[in-house]
């Protein structure tokens, strides 16, 4: 599901409340993503899950001198080490975990400046308890979900600002 903020503070607050909506299993959280888009329309991608390749090669350089010096001693220590390092940086590039980045790209096209998304990856969803902290962020906008049409109405209804 993808909820769209008038701020990236709005944005975050509902991150928190999603997390703490896992910690009493309303619902399984298995990927966020936030967006911010500036009045001037540069956009910010925020991943919570993937790696970037940086990442994945820090991690890999980390543990192939580790396994290498325990094999092959210090000889282990650097080969491992950059071997590791460029196979994680290559696994962080070719393996999307979470929200594809495709539909990443999608969104961030699609958002308006001056706005904020937060794109979640769910399941196991209680409807009802959900619709209910929702309300607590009148005024956002569901734009996209993978829920039935009767749930995206509920959780849009308790997202509609109060007259």
């Amino acid at each position: 599901m993808v909820l769209v903020f008038d701020s990236n503070l709005k944005s975050q607050e509902a991150f928190l409340a999603f997390q703490r909506l896992q910690l009493e299993e309303t619902l399984l959280l298995h990927d966020a993503v936030f967006f911010v888009k500036d009045a001037e329309g540069k956009t910010t991608v925020q991943e919570t899950i993937d790696a970037s390749p940086a990442e994945g090669a820090a991690r890999g350089a980390f543990w192939g001198a580790l396994l290498g010096t325990l094999v092959a001693g210090p000889v282990g220590t650097l080969v491992g080490g950059a071997v590791s390092a460029g196979l994680g940086a290559i696994s962080a590039k070719l393996i999307d975990l979470g929200i594809p980045d495709a539909t990443v790209k999608e969104i961030e096209e699609s958002l308006s400046p001056s706005s904020a998304a937060l794109a979640l990856l769910v399941s196991h969803v209680k409807e009802e308890a959900l619709a209910n902290e929702l309300h607590r962020f009148s005024g956002a906008k569901l734009t996209r979900s993978t829920l039935s049409a009767e749930s995206v109405q509920r959780l849009r209804s308790a997202l509609a600002p109060e007259s």
